[in-house]
């Protein structure tokens, strides 16, 4: 059934881009004529064209009798002509089609046969249209098919990357309102009342291209109709997957709004923004199905002149305000007539649901009142929790005059009607505005009960607009947040997201993830062109597309309403399965002209050679660092490969204890994970003696019957397991789950109690661990007082020792294998989620005056001279030379990892912020805030899984990836967080890998494949049966004597004592006091672990102040909330043990026991 649509006559003020009636059937044709120079023969033959064919009949084109049987439709074309679907006529020896279309004698002519349809498919496969084959000219070219008939595949990546660019029409606009506001936005500078930012050329495309879609959407073709032209020149419309063909143009009109999907960091916001702006007091229309078009409103008395055409603007939704706003820029002042707009404003009234069946006695349950809905000019944005204080930002920094109201917290209560009305913007957090919603949606035991509180006063207004950031996944099932936009009323509907599903997103991605360095001669045109070409066909990743097309069916059905996919069952609907993600017989997808015409109708996106012609960005250089792994190092990665050497040798490579086995694949992934993490640290493990026991035991038993490779690589895991059991040293790490620093000239009469090992206590460099060391510093730098601060230091070595001990005997979890989750951490050793401060409140510090260190302290001389980890020891290197000049971003992928970024930062006395997934939002909001505006805070740790979408931190320009990313759009994501409008600096990125590892044979194995196998493998790299095989069959690395590879010597070498000052209140003399008054006038909060240079920056040079600014996060003791652990627990780094089976712990392996 055709769909109804209204003639433009009957909306009055509602506006559509290319909306016009039914298209007129042109007159028919009449046959072609014939070339001139043709034989007789072929002149008799185009004389029989003029045969007479009824009108209803549409010629489509010509089978030829030639072809072979087997292809010759003979019985479809028999069958169809007996049904009266099809007539024909011959033509030496081909056979004109002549078909009925549906929308022709639909009365007398059934079309239900679902068998008459499959022969026409048949037929239309077949078909030839060229007019040459029509006219019998045996001498014709090979038929030339219609282009919408390719079945040649388009990868949804591939359309989305080349869609159209926005053209906004101005001429075509009806409604004056509008067509001001899109001339205002492409004009550009001050044509924007409140804009304060120029846009770019596209920007100002993009956002008239959105004004256009809001006040005027077009009417397109139904995209299940592809647009055929016959042989005679007679354009007609095919439904290839239905089998169906109409005369006459079946339209739609387009998404009252969309996706705006503009590439990353190209200013999406701003763009809103300036949308918002230019339509600043519009109003929504009154939906037709509330217009009271029989009922005139009436007055029980004669209103005024001004009353009545009050009321006439607000029942018509004439912007007033944006009007009389500026007339007073000009200093015109109608006050009065802005009251009584506000008093009649526009409104419509929405009846009570009719109840199907009445019984006899209904009139004794009345009905409710009708509900009166409000017309609102006000825009609700729904952004996710840490992009509000981004939002809040960007308003401020390109807005004036906004009344804008955010909703943030739990707390924050929605204001009534009244305020609600006078406001442009209602920011809401994404778990703000579902609380709206009352109870979650999984927890109410009535599914069927309206979701949404009855006295939301959001109920009471229909808004203009509502825009959802990063709304990839705004439709997902069962969410509070579709159920509470399915109850509010809105008029226009944006999604703004770059990547709208999770393959779905830009080449610039692509691009990103690449290595670019100086040297690179390409165009970017031309590595451009290289990457869509590479990624046309959809080639493997199936699977994958049609997930994305899933979502993608959420997002155009649950929000956008799209027509026909929305449509009801009894409206003709729209499969979306059938036309959108159709495959071939052979599993393959098939091109598909409705993904493409769909997502046309409601992406806002310049292709990325447009942006680039238009904006330069600095440049960007993606490198790979290779490192020498130290001695440790390798040690950590040989124990986990000789763990899974153990498990695939005694499981005899089968059953369930087999880690390897599909039964075991996740554990696998976490074993996998926690191997390329111990890379840059892992302390070691207990069950290492177990492990080689183990393994001894099976090669005693099965000697004979094992492969040679197998016992040679059981022997080089034993005797590497053994250079572990006889290393102090790994013995020191294991004890304390440490990593380890190397200081020169420790304190004599303190070395024994702080070494890692206190027998190598005379060695030098001292080797101690990282948290040993910074309570070393962090005792000095709280007795700066002290004549000499060094006098008690082997006591707090004592102490700091024992409480290392506790903390390594805190029981472990059961139940669990050990290696499929990091293991278990001690409980007293967390960053803390409220930076600590040694600044009582209760003191004032506006001396900027500093204790430190005398230039004639013999501790002067002990320096930080290198540490244990070769990535650890570069990061610190490069930090070092940047920091007094560019601020830095290192990703992490694991809290391990940050730990022991964070205490190495902390020794060195760099400033920094963690931007973890497991703080609060506002602390992480605050964190990101004080890494772009403070000077101080020069390095951001930042939880790769943070970095995906929305954020802006341009004002990094150097980033470091701590491990290497198996997904290439995922790593593109982080480096974008940088590189972006409003970068003034070349962004350089780093990634480092151990030469000769696991994670180096990754990443040469991730840039050898072909775009194909990454979409394949794209969500785990043990999906790729290539990197598969490197893993399985991973060497044990050469290792040398423990000793010279120990230590990753610095470049930077920096005093260790010397590092941290500690700043003096104002009631505090600098003179020396006696232990008593000193100990009275300590402001340090807790023991000895307490935090005493958290407020201490680079150099020494922050100035104290009487509230101090939100600091680093430190490590403190257990008294202290946790940061970047769910649990409670740091996980120190992952251990290797690994057991397969259930849950009750019937069958175990363990990769380092039996």
């Amino acid at each position: 059934m055709s769909p109804i649509i209204p003639s433009i006559e009957s909306i009055p003020f509602l506006s559509s881009g290319a909306m016009h009636a039914t298209a007129p059937s042109p007159a028919r044709p009449g046959p072609v004529d014939p070339p001139k120079n043709i034989s007789p023969r072929q002149e008799q033959t185009a004389a029989h064209n003029n045969t007479e064919i009824p009108d209803s009949y549409i010629p489509v084109g010509v089978l030829c009798k030639s072809t072979t049987e087997n292809t010759y439709p003979a019985s479809e074309i028999v069958l169809l002509q007996k049904h009266n679907w099809i007539q024909t006529k011959s033509l030496n020896e081909n056979t004109q089609i002549f078909i009925l279309p549906d929308d022709a004698k639909r009365g007398s002519i059934p079309r239900s046969s679902n068998k008459l349809r499959a022969a026409l498919k048949t037929i239309m496969s077949k078909i030839d249209t060229t007019p040459a084959a029509w006219n019998g000219i045996s001498s014709a070219p090979s038929p030339v098919p219609n282009p919408s008939d390719s079945a040649e595949d388009e990868s949804l990546w591939y359309i989305f990357n080349t869609l159209q660019n926005p053209n906004p029409q101005v001429d075509i606009m009806r409604d004056p309102h509008a067509r001001q506001a899109m001339e205002d936005l492409l004009e550009g500078e001050d044509a924007i009342l409140g804009l304060k930012t120029a846009l770019y050329p596209y920007q100002r495309r993009s956002a008239a291209a959105m004004v256009q879609r809001e006040a005027q959407p077009a009417m397109v073709l139904d995209p299940r109709l592809q647009a055929w032209k016959g042989p005679t020149g007679l354009e007609f419309y095919y439904d290839k997957e239905d089998g169906s063909i109409v005369k006459e143009k079946r339209l739609y009109s387009e998404a009252c709004g969309g996706i705006l999907a503009e590439t990353m960091g190209c200013g999406k916001t701003l763009i809103s923004l300036a949308v918002i702006l230019a339509t600043r007091g519009h109003f929504p229309q009154i939906p037709i199905k509330y217009q009271a078009t029989d009922i005139q409103p009436t007055r029980n008395v004669t209103g005024s002149l001004m009353e009545m055409a009050a009321a006439t603007a607000g029942r018509l939704s004439v912007p007033w305000r944006s009007f009389f706003e500026s007339l007073s820029v000009q200093g015109e002042h109608y006050d009065r007539c802005i009251k009584a707009c506000k008093d009649h404003c526009g409104s419509y009234e929405i009846p009570p649901h009719q109840t199907r069946y009445q019984g006899r006695n209904s009139s004794s349950y009345p009905r409710p009142p009708a509900q009166r809905i409000l017309l609102c000019s006000g825009t609700i944005i729904v952004v996710p929790p840490n992009l509000v204080d981004h939002w809040e930002r960007e308003i401020a920094t390109h807005t004036v005059g906004l009344k804008v109201l955010i909703l943030r917290q739990a707390s924050d209560l929605t204001p009534s009607v009244e305020e609600l009305q006078n406001l442009d913007i209602i920011l809401f957090s994404k778990p703000r505005f579902e609380r709206e919603v009352g109870e979650p949606v999984h927890k109410r035991r009535m599914k069927y009960v309206s979701p949404v509180q009855v006295d939301s006063t959001l109920l009471k207004l229909h808004w203009l607009r509502v825009i959802v950031d990063e709304g990839h996944n705004v439709a997902g099932h069962g969410s509070n947040m579709i159920h509470m936009l399915k109850q509010l009323h809105f008029e226009r509907r944006w999604i703004i997201s770059g990547t709208p599903s999770t393959g779905l997103y830009g080449v610039e991605v692509s691009l990103a993830s690449q290595e670019a360095n100086t040297s690179d001669t390409e165009s970017p045109e031309e590595i451009t062109a290289a990457v869509l070409k590479s990624r046309k066909k959809t080639g493997n990743a199936v699977d994958n597309e049609l997930k994305d097309l899933d979502r993608m069916r959420r997002i155009v059905i649950e929000f956008l309403d799209l027509k026909p996919w929305s449509n009801s069952r009894a409206d003709d609907p729209a499969d979306w399965t059938r036309y959108i993600k159709p495959l071939g017989s052979d599993g393959q997808r098939r091109k598909s002209p409705s993904l493409r015409a769909t997502l046309q109708s409601l992406v806002v996106r310049h292709q990325l050679d447009k942006v680039n012609r238009e904006i330069t960005l600095p440049k960007l250089y993606n490198k790979v660092v290779y490192l020498e792994p130290t001695f440790h190092d390798k040690l950590s990665i040989n124990m986990f490969l000789f763990g899974l050497a153990v498990n695939a040798i005694t499981s005899e490579r089968q059953g369930p204890d087999y880690m390897f086995g599909k039964e075991n694949r996740k554990h696998l992934n976490q074993v996998i994970n926690n191997l390329r993490q111990a890379g840059f640290w892992w302390a070691g493990s207990s069950d290492v003696q177990d492990t080689v026991e183990h393994a001894l035991r099976y090669m005693e038993k099965n000697r004979d019957k094992m492969t040679p490779a197998d016992i040679n690589q059981l022997t080089q895991g034993i005797c590497i397991a053994e250079k572990a059991i006889n290393s102090p040293n790994w013995h020191g790490f294991k004890k304390y789950h440490e990593l380890g620093v190397f200081v020169q000239d420790f304190p004599e009469h303190a070395r024994s109690l702080w070494a890692l090992d206190s027998a190598n206590s005379d060695h030098e460099p001292l080797l101690l661990g990282i948290t040993q060391a910074r309570h070393a510093q962090q005792y000095v730098t709280k007795h700066l007082r002290s004549r000499d601060p060094a006098e008690g230091l082997p006591g707090a070595g004592i102490k700091v020792r024992r409480e290392l001990t506790e903390r390594d005997q805190q029981p472990a979890p059961r139940g669990a294998p050990e290696s499929a989750k990091p293991a278990p951490a001690p409980s007293q050793l967390v960053h803390s989620a409220k930076p600590q401060s040694n600044k009582s409140p209760k003191k004032t510090f506006t001396q900027n005056k500093f204790h430190s260190l005398p230039e004639t302290s013999p501790l002067k001389k002990t320096k930080l001279v290198g540490v244990s980890s070769s990535k650890l020891r570069y990061l610190l290197d490069e930090v070092q030379k940047v920091h007094k000049t560019e601020k830095t971003i290192i990703f992490y992928d694991n809290p391990n990892t940050a730990f022991w970024i964070a205490e190495g930062l902390e020794i060195t006395a760099i400033d920094y912020r963690i931007y973890a997934s497991t703080l609060k939002p506002e602390l992480r909001t605050s964190y990101l805030k004080l890494f772009r505006e403070s000077e101080e805070v020069r390095v951001l740790l930042m939880d790769l899984r943070q970095a995906s979408h929305g954020l802006h931190i341009a004002q990094a320009s150097r980033v470091f990836i701590v491990n290497p990313i198996w997904q290439p759009n995922v790593e593109s994501q982080a480096i974008k967080r940088a590189h972006r409008i409003g970068q003034t600096r070349p962004v350089y990125v780093e990634t480092l890998v151990l030469r000769d590892t696991l994670e180096d044979r990754m990443l040469r194995r991730r840039k050898e494949m072909s775009e194909s196998e990454m979409q394949l493998a794209e969500r785990s790299l043990l999906d790729d049966s290539a990197m598969a095989d490197i893993i399985q069959n991973e060497p044990f690395l050469v290792m040398g004597e423990e000793g010279a590879e120990d230590i990753a010597r610095l470049e930077y070498q920096t005093g260790f004592f010397d590092a941290h000052r500690l700043p003096i209140p104002d009631d505090e003399g600098v003179a020396v006091r006696s232990p008593s008054k000193r100990r009275h006038l300590e402001v340090l909060e807790g023991d000895v672990g307490a935090d005493v240079g958290s407020d201490i920056g680079a150099g020494g040079d922050v100035p104290p102040v009487e509230v101090p600014l939100p600091k680093r996060p430190r490590i403190g003791f257990a008294e202290h909330v946790q940061v970047l652990d769910n649990a409670g627990d740091r996980s120190p780094s992952p251990s290797p043990k690994i057991e397969s089976g259930d849950s009750n712990g019937d069958r175990r392996v363990s990769l380092f026991g039996p």
